[in-house]
């Protein structure tokens, strides 16, 4: 009789777990030698090996791959054969525990802080403006009516609608959608942490992320930033660029300077698409080692949602650790008038980008109109501090289930 045979016609197909097993797993290794034999189990990635002196019945049908229970040392119960490979997929058990205890320690150090934690809408209206993002898209089917819905690429608006309806300290860890992006550092689907202190500012924010750190790198035993360090993007273009970058330079001014640098900027149309190029190039490549470095003071074509200084310049910071770009603050904008005339600028260079164009979110600006108090706020990849904390290079690596 052939293992086929045995399978139809004489395996009780796929078992309940017995009660009386003593153990079970996936057969990882078999040795058949003299009449006996011995079986390497993998189970919660723990290897178990079992000796049996004589072979038990029907043994001699078992692969490796299949999933077997031991019973005694005459009895094994075959329940579920391997019929196919796994998926190319990896199970690190080790991963996952690390995971979970820090994203426990990141929900405990907010609470700790005060903060609420929110749960805001995975199907949106408008799941954010930022011109460079492609998004996903669904429909609502109710009866009659229909709606097109988003995956939102940040919980953001709904974190400010919050604030505006009388929250002041909120967090949220909430999985968010950016179609187009599978890289070393970026997967389609994601982990952002989000949080918000009303009546307050920037320099709050930034000690936050400080103190985040700090209270990670203790907890969980790692290195500290060796150095926290702080540079306007004016003063980055002026050590790495030799560039005196001020609110005003130009588009032609950054093209000249690229040409200069040897930057290439062939695929370059706005002067966003200069800033970029050129920062990613020299600057941000330069950010790395152990410090944590955060860059402060945008130009105002990208302030996005964050409000201008005095001096025109966008009031907002990103943060750098380990060659990471970990987060994106802003001391938010809450004049609705300003705020869709951005809205408005970047819906047209969406169009103009040729890629899907979005409605706003009217209830966001019905919040504006009614009112939102001065802001700090912070966008903060969870995955990508989890990479900086241990040196993982492919954010894929933490995932079971990578794009």
């Amino acid at each position: 009789m052939d293992r086929n045979t045995f399978l139809n016609q004489h395996w009780k197909s796929y078992p309940a777990m017995p009660a009386d097993c003593k153990a079970a797993g996936r057969i990882y290794r078999l040795e058949r030698e003299e009449g006996g034999l011995e079986i390497s189990l993998i189970r919660d990635n723990q290897e178990q090996i079992i000796t049996f002196d004589k072979a038990p019945p029907q043994s001699e049908f078992l692969i490796e791959g299949d999933i077997v229970a031991i019973i005694s040392a005459t009895e094994i119960v075959l329940l579920a054969p391997n019929k196919s490979s796994l998926p190319t997929r990896t199970y690190d058990k080790d991963i996952l525990e690390k995971w979970n205890r820090y994203v426990e320690e990141v929900r405990h150090f907010f609470r700790r802080k005060g903060f609420l934690e929110v749960k805001t809408p995975s199907l949106v209206v408008c799941p954010g403006t930022e011109p460079a993002l492609d998004v996903f898209a669904t429909e609502l089917k109710v009866g009659s009516r229909t709606e097109k819905l988003y995956l939102p690429t940040s919980p953001e608006l709904h974190l400010k609608k919050a604030l505006a309806l009388g929250a002041e300290k909120i967090f949220e860890i909430a999985p968010c959608f950016r179609n187009g992006e599978v890289t070393e550092r970026h997967q389609p689907e994601f982990s952002m942490l989000e949080w918000y202190r009303a009546y307050d500012n920037l320099a709050t924010i930034k000690q936050d992320v400080i103190d985040l750190v700090q209270h990670l790198v203790k907890v969980l035993k790692f290195e500290p930033p060796r150095r926290i360090l702080s540079y306007s993007v004016a003063e980055l273009f002026k050590i790495h660029c030799g560039f005196d970058f001020t609110p005003e330079t130009t588009k032609q001014e950054l093209k000249e300077l690229a040409q200069k640098l040897g930057v290439d900027v062939h695929s370059a149309e706005s002067i966003d698409d200069y800033f970029f190029l050129i920062f990613m190039d020299k600057i941000e490549s330069q950010l790395h080692g152990e410090d944590l470095i955060f860059v402060e003071k945008y130009p105002p074509y990208q302030a996005a949602l964050a409000r201008l200084t005095k001096d025109g310049w966008g009031d907002r910071f990103e943060a750098y650790w380990k060659g990471l770009e970990l987060c994106n603050a802003f001391h938010e904008l809450n004049d609705p008038q300003i705020q869709r005339q951005r809205s408005e600028v970047d819906l047209q260079k969406k169009q103009e980008s040729q890629k899907e164009v979005i409605s706003l979110d009217q209830e966001f600006f019905q919040c504006l109109d009614a009112g939102l108090p001065p802001s700090g706020g912070i966008a903060l990849g969870v995955e990508r501090l989890f990479m900086a904390l241990h040196g993982i290079r492919k954010i894929s690596d933490i995932s079971v289930f990578p794009k």
